[in-house]
C-alpha cells in the first residue's frame, strides 16, 4: 500500500468502459467527489471517484500509458525518472524504445506491416517525443537499404548500438531489463521520483484546461455519432 492515498475522477466513456480525467488527482475523497460532480455536470456524462496510486508509486508502464494518455506521455515520464536519477526509469525506458526499434523494423506477427511508412508512424512519434531523432534515421536507413525486409541480424545489431549508446550518454550501466534490478536499485529509484513529483505538482489551471479538452473531444465523439446515426 501507498503511504499516501489519492483519488482520481473518472468518466464513463462507453457503457462499462471507464476512463480516467488526465491530471486530476486528489488528496482526499471529499475534494475529489467535488471535482466529480462538477465534471458530470459540464461534461454530461456519469463519473465516478477511484482511489489512485500516487504517480511516483506507478512503475507499470501500461497504467503509465493509461493514465497519462498514451505511450508517448508514458515513456517521456520514463526518461524524465531517469534524468532524475532513478535508474528504474533508465530501465524501463530501454526496455521500451527496444522493443520499438524491434517493431518498426518488423518485428512481431504483422511484421510485414513495417515496410509501410504509415505503419511506423505511431512508432516513430514515440521516439520523436523523447529526442530520438538519431535512432529514426537509423531505421528509416534501414528500410531504404532493405526495401523488401530488414534482416533479423541488422535489428539485433541496432538495439545493441543504440543500447550502448544510450549508457555512454548517461554514463552508467542500466540492468537489462526492469527485473534485474536490484532491491537498492528499486528503493532508491522510488525515492527519487516521489521527490521530482513532489516538486513538479501539476497547477490548477492545466488541470482545467486539460477538463476543457476532454469536453471538447466528448463533444465532437457525440456529434461524430449524431452523424452516424441520421445517416
Amino acid at each position: 500500500m501507498s503511504e499516501e492515498e489519492e483519488y482520481a475522477v473518472e468518466f464513463e466513456d462507453e457503457p462499462g468502459r471507464w476512463v480516467p480525467i488526465a491530471g486530476e488527482v486528489y488528496k482526499s475523497r471529499e475534494k475529489a467527489e467535488e471535482r466529480s460532480r462538477e465534471a458530470e455536470k459540464k461534461l454530461r456524462v456519469k463519473t465516478r471517484v477511484v482511489p489512485r496510486t500516487p504517480i511516483w508509486d506507478e512503475w507499470s508502464f501500461r497504467n503509465l500509458m493509461i493514465r497519462m494518455g498514451g505511450t508517448g506521455p508514458a515513456i517521456r515520464e520514463m526518461k524524465k525518472r531517469g534524468e532524475a536519477g532513478a535508474v528504474a526509469g533508465w530501465a524501463i525506458y530501454k526496455g521500451h524504445i527496444k522493443n520499438l526499434i524491434r517493431l518498426s523494423c518488423g518485428g512481431g506477427l504483422e511484421g510485414e506491416f513495417a515496410r509501410e511508412p504509415a505503419y511506423r508512424t505511431t512508432m516513430i512519434r514515440d521516439m520523436e517525443a523523447v529526442g530520438e531523432t538519431e535512432l529514426i534515421d537509423h531505421i528509416e536507413a534501414l528500410w531504404r537499404k532493405y526495401p523488401e525486409g530488414i534482416p533479423t541480424s541488422e535489428v539485433l545489431d541496432l538495439q545493441d548500438d543504440w543500447d550502448a549508446s544510450l549508457e555512454r550518454r548517461i554514463g552508467r550501466r542500466i540492468p537489462r531489463t526492469p527485473t534485474d534490478l536490484t532491491k537498492e536499485d528499486i528503493e532508491e529509484s522510488k525515492s527519487i521520483t516521489r521527490k521530482l513529483h513532489v516538486i513538479e505538482k501539476k497547477p490548477p489551471e492545466e488541470e482545467i484546461e486539460e477538463l476543457e479538452k476532454m469536453k471538447r473531444e466528448i463533444e465532437e465523439r457525440m456529434e461524430r455519432l449524431k452523424r452516424e446515426l441520421e445517416k
